[in-house]
């Protein structure tokens, strides 16, 4: 039997409605009993939940002015779709990203990056062995994003001259950018640091 919402009703017997009372109850601890605590357990942990799932929305929800909203929606991202964790401020302000498909945090990379919630990915990275025959080089970040900022700086330089040396991102496109170099002599190495900011 399904749970029934319309019993009982003022003109049926007791006897009657006994039975489908109780099947109401026994079908109301079933359902609680998924992703929570059941409620016949004696104890604190008796119906709170010990996992949230949230089903994807297609629609950022609608707030007012005392409430605020935790969902999931299904975005796209480097071209494939998944599903992540939303905040919607009150009054129906912009949707916050929590989450994000993927990370990388691992020691010795020539590339690493992060997520910060807002939502903006963050790189940071080191380009090594680079010299003249660099100058003008597409660096081509993952995952996909749209920069919004990206910074070099200069590093580990082989080479003498008392000339200012300059490495700057330019032709900002999507997540890729180029470094251009200004001063540098012939024969000359060296690295540059890089620390950009993306969103999804």
């Amino acid at each position: 039997m399904s749970y029934n919402p319309s019993i009982p009703t003022g003109t049926d017997f007791l006897l009657q409605s006994q039975a489908q009372i109780r099947a109401n109850y026994q079908d109301i601890n079933i359902v609680w009993d998924d992703n929570h605590f059941n409620l016949t357990q004696n104890n604190e942990n008796q119906g709170m939940h010990n996992v949230l799932t949230m089903r994807p929305q297609s629609v950022d929800p609608t707030t007012d002015a005392t409430h605020v909203a935790l969902y999931n929606k299904v975005v796209t991202i480097s071209g494939a779709a998944a599903p992540e964790l939303f905040y919607a401020p009150n009054n129906a302000q912009t949707p916050i990203q929590l989450t994000y498909p993927s990370i990388s945090v691992a020691a010795n990379l020539p590339q690493q990056y992060s997520f910060v919630a807002g939502p903006f990915i963050v790189y940071a990275g080191i380009l090594t062995g680079l010299s003249n025959a660099s100058n003008g080089s597409t660096i081509n970040l993952t995952p996909t994003s749209t920069l919004v900022y990206v910074a070099t700086n200069l590093t580990n330089l082989n080479g003498n001259s008392d000339e200012p040396k300059v490495v700057i991102p330019t032709d900002i496109s999507g997540s890729s950018f180029k470094i251009k170099f200004k001063n540098f002599i012939p024969g000359s190495t060296f690295s540059v640091y890089y620390l950009a900011l993306g969103t999804p």
